[in-house]
């Protein structure tokens, strides 16, 4: 299964630039406890590559005489799997999406960047008529809804195995501002593939989906972000005054 975990990437030309130019000094060598691989098809508006760091951890081992717990601190090197593309404002790790704030650590320490990664908030209802639209074979195999009322009047966070395929569509609609992900299967000349993306931007597919439908899912990433409006408080002076008093 191919993991690939989005966040948009905020950053300027000009930022973009100095992480472009840094990142090549920085190159990992044995021995070092943190540097950067890039990868040889990296380009003037997208870099990737691998980043390796020194990853701090715990082990709880039994002390022998004392037959307590005692804590060691431990070191592993760690592998973050990346890509920047600031064509499509879009940052990218592989595998573990925990790797996305180790990448942001790296890149806010060079000094002439400035770059702020940001949640996606993805309207999965009308990405994923469009992927329907792009792929006619394909089914729809399972939905996450969020705030699912059950019928002992309990709310839940569940994924739904979907039996009538027809009936598909329509719960995907009814449940719109409560989706969280879903799960195509699509039917391709080479054989089936699964597809699941989520409202925050991650996407799972068969190690032997197509690169192009990794990359057609991505393009639509940036599109279908909707930003959160934040409702602004209302500050009444004179009470505020009177609180005071």
């Amino acid at each position: 299964m191919r993991a690939l975990h989005y966040k948009l990437m905020v950053c300027g030309q000009p930022s973009f630039r100095a992480i472009r130019d840094t990142l090549p000094q920085l190159n990992y060598e044995p021995g070092m406890q943190r540097g950067f691989l890039l990868g040889k098809d990296s380009t003037q508006n997208r870099i990737n590559g691998r980043y390796i760091y020194t990853k701090l951890g715990k082990l709880v081992r039994i002390d022998a005489e004392s037959l307590e717990p005692v804590e060691e601190a431990t070191e592993s090197l760690a592998e973050c799997r990346f890509e920047l593309d600031q064509q499509k404002g879009l940052v990218m790790v592989e595998q573990r999406r925990g790797e996305l704030n180790a990448l942001y650590e790296a890149l806010d320490a060079i000094p002439d960047a400035m770059v702020e990664f940001e949640e996606l908030n993805l309207n999965l209802l009308d990405l994923m008529f469009e992927l329907q639209g792009a792929y006619k074979k394909n089914e729809v195999k399972t939905l996450r809804i969020h705030d699912y009322l059950a019928r002992e009047d309990m709310l839940t966070n569940a994924s739904f195995k979907i039996l009538n395929k027809q009936d598909a569509e329509k719960i995907a609609e009814k449940f719109s501002d409560q989706l969280d992900a879903f799960t195509l299967t699509l039917k391709l000349p080479d054989g089936a593939c699964a597809i699941t993306v989520t409202s925050k931007g991650s996407v799972r597919a068969s190690d032997d989906a197509p690169d192009e439908l990794l990359l057609l899912v991505k393009d639509m990433l940036p599109r279908f972000h909707e930003a959160e409006v934040e409702t602004a408080e209302v500050h009444d002076p004179i009470a505020a005054k009177r609180k005071r008093r």
